[in-house]
């Protein structure tokens, strides 16, 4: 994908390992473990309904807002360990993230376009027949629709879901994880490995299947343009458009 990413006379060469790569998606989980966790625990202790600590903690309405904020907040935590780690040996350009692609404008456009589409019709068929009567990401959606209608928290929403989340994980994923398994495998074997990493620490078993494929949509987009910043564009046009139409 880069030439310069695996150069062998570059001082940082090693970078980015898959011990490293995984350190990271493993300090995805806990941040985000560790700050629902916190979120939660202070929203049942400021509560005063009386209700019990355990069906406040099930109940969709009450742990919206906590949740989407502690996912907020973790994701800024590590967009900033993110930087402090990138900024090192020229690393934020050797991802692609300081440059655009290496295709045309047409080309990359195109692309973009035509592997979403192939990913949309694929999870659109799975939804639809492959498992009818299953609602992926239940709990999720529940709680998006429990989450109450004020202007300030659909621009939270929004913010978090079509703009925070495309740009932390396409870091991870693409930046990261795929490029550090595309030292040891083939490009195929890296994307392939990236989504189901992707898909796998989004924890529905229902959903996999359509996370892995959109995962692999992007690990490929990644694998011909070279860039991370048409990921994330692509990423947060394809997040936003999904709110915006449901």
């Amino acid at each position: 994908m880069t030439e310069d990413l695996h150069d062998a006379s570059h001082p940082d060469n090693r970078f980015p390992t898959i011990l490293g790569a995984l350190g990271w998606v493993v300090i995805f989980l806990v941040l985000q473990i560790v700050a629902g966790v916190m979120a939660l625990g202070i929203a049942i202790g400021m509560d005063k309904s009386g209700r019990d600590p355990m069906a406040l903690a099930r109940d969709p309405s009450f742990i919206a807002a906590p949740t989407i904020l502690s996912l907020v907040a973790s994701s800024l935590v590590l967009l900033g360990l993110f930087w402090l780690h990138l900024r090192k040996e020229d690393r934020a350009f050797r991802i692609g993230l300081m440059r655009w692609s290496q295709l045309s404008l047409i080309q990359t456009v195109g692309l973009a376009i035509g592997l979403i589409a192939l990913g949309l019709a694929f999870n659109h068929l799975y939804a639809n027949y492959v498992i009818p009567d299953i609602k992926v990401q239940e709990a999720l959606r529940k709680m998006f629709e429990a989450l109450p209608d004020t202007p300030l928290n659909t621009v939270i929403l929004f913010v978090a879901i079509a703009g925070i989340a495309p740009l932390l994980e396409e870091i991870l994923f693409r930046g990261l994880v795929q490029n550090a398994l595309a030292k040891k495998l083939p490009a195929w074997g890296a994307i392939l490995g990236a989504s189901a990493i992707f898909g796998a620490v989004h924890m529905d078993y229902h959903a996999f299947p359509a996370l892995m494929v959109m995962g692999a949509v992007f690990g490929i987009l990644y694998h011909k343009t070279g860039s991370l910043r048409v990921n994330i564009v692509a990423h947060m046009v394809n997040n936003g458009a999904a709110l915006l139409l449901t």
